[in-house]
């Protein structure tokens, strides 16, 4: 019963935000009726090859009903999406936050908390020598270690293709976040036992969605993916709570 109050209620809250947000917002004649998202391949987060196109992808088309849009998804390389999200052409469904890209963007709420790092062959030992070929996707962000000139940088349009360039030996280890990195090795069995993630990592970072400061709906899409993501934030936290069950007192020991 209280669970399905509390996803009556969760229904509820979303038309009535969903509902003030649109009057709010009513006398911006040049609303868009399609908000573009700007899709880089981000599984399992964001993805064409997911159901649903990922689960960021699912969260913000919820976001823009409320508000009576729909979405239409640009599915591009990042180099691209920043272009466009730029010119306030779409938003940005997935980006680590750098102190160029904060002078351009306005951010949602978190989304995802990630771990960034190497993945190298199974038979590299200890960590890589400086003169260390690193692939790492064109216009993504790097930690200090790989601006420092360290390594050898190799830019890829996806870091897909650089589980084959580790094989090869082409690359000595490609930099990238882990959980896509290894959902990419999973559909390639024959590269996954061939390559490893190189423990521990380089840097936990916060993932969030953007929209270009300049964009005049910036903070209206804001608002409304701010929204959703509290909403479910509030949901995972009840699903958890009604899994646990109370556990039973036992009856204390009768002295003898």
């Amino acid at each position: 019963m209280a669970v399905r109050m509390n996803r009556l209620y969760t229904t509820l809250s979303r038309a009535i935000v969903g509902l003030a947000l649109s009057c709010t917002h009513a006398i911006h004649a040049e609303e868009p009726q399609h908000v573009p998202l700007c899709m880089t391949d981000f599984p399992p987060y964001v993805s064409e090859a997911l159901p649903d196109g990922g689960s960021l992808t699912a969260l913000a088309r919820r976001a823009f009903a409320a508000g009576g849009l729909a979405v239409r998804p640009l599915h591009v390389p990042l180099v691209r999406a920043l272009q466009l999200a730029r010119n306030g052409e779409c938003v940005l469904m997935a980006v680590w936050r750098s102190a160029d890209l904060d002078a351009e963007f306005k951010y949602s709420l978190p989304v995802a908390v990630v771990q960034l790092g190497f993945f190298v062959r199974v038979d590299q030992k200890g960590e890589l020598p400086p003169d260390a070929t690193v692939a790492y996707q064109r216009a993504s962000y790097l930690p200090p270690e790989l601006k420092n000139g360290k390594y050898k940088l190799h830019a890829l349009a996806d870091t897909r293709p650089g589980a084959e360039m580790l094989k090869r030996g082409h690359v000595d280890a490609v930099f990238t976040e882990r959980e896509t990195f290894e959902y990419v090795l999973r559909q390639q069995p024959n590269l996954a036992e061939l390559i490893r993630w190189q423990a521990p990592g380089l840097e936990v970072k916060q993932t969030f969605m953007a929209v270009g400061k300049q964009h005049p709906q910036a903070e209206y899409w804001l608002e409304l993916l701010n929204q959703e993501i509290r909403q479910s934030r509030m949901e995972t936290v009840q699903t958890k709570s009604s899994s646990v069950r109370p556990q039973k007192k036992r009856a204390p020991k009768l002295k003898s």
